[in-house]
């Protein structure tokens, strides 16, 4: 199972969440447009969405770093990058909110992030990265509409750091928020 394809067809049969196709081709359009060299995602799953965005990195040796919580989905995040020969994607089986970031890191900052997490903890994601990002940095927050009601913490956040947001629908029930401070460069 090296593909993309097949991946999203054996989390569709095992009824694991990955990202879905419409916040896919939203991804592929920003990544396009924005051209990031450095990127932090915050949850791996089973590596469905770093290999997609890692693919899109690789043409111009841009590398995508991920953490996942569940050391299962971290270990098929690995065999699925090495089968599909993603040597731009690297992974920590680590919640990044118990450990030194930082460290992990390389010392240029970040200049895209995907967080695709536990969706109570999104204002906390977003305090642990402050010192990771650029002023010009890209933040994507999956599954916003859907799960409103577990996002008070980052409405909190948010609203501490007078952080202008912008939310896009993408599915029927669902969406993404958009944090760029630097310029519009939504598709």
């Amino acid at each position: 199972m090296d593909t993309l394809k097949d991946i999203r067809q054996s989390c569709k049969q095992r009824n694991i969440p990955i990202i879905s196709i419409p916040t896919e081709q939203f991804l592929h359009k920003l990544l396009l447009a924005y051209r990031p060299d450095l990127v932090l995602e915050l949850w791996g799953a089973v590596g469905y969405s770093g290999m997609f965005m890692a693919k899109k990195l690789q043409k111009r040796w841009g590398i995508l770093y991920s953490f996942e919580i569940s050391y299962p989905a971290y270990r098929e995040s690995l065999q699925h990058a090495n089968a599909g020969q993603i040597y731009n994607l690297i992974s920590y089986p680590y919640n990044c909110l118990h450990i030194a970031l930082e460290s992990l890191l390389p010392k240029k900052k970040v200049d895209f992030v995907f967080i695709d997490a536990q969706k109570v903890q999104y204002g906390a994601y977003l305090a642990k990265i402050e010192n990771s990002i650029q002023d010009k940095t890209v933040i994507v927050i999956d599954d916003v509409i859907k799960y409103h009601h577990k996002l008070s913490l980052l409405y909190r956040y948010l609203s501490k750091k007078q952080i202008k947001y912008e939310i896009i629908k993408l599915d029927p029930d669902d969406g993404v928020m958009i944090i760029n401070n630097y310029k519009k460069v939504l598709p």
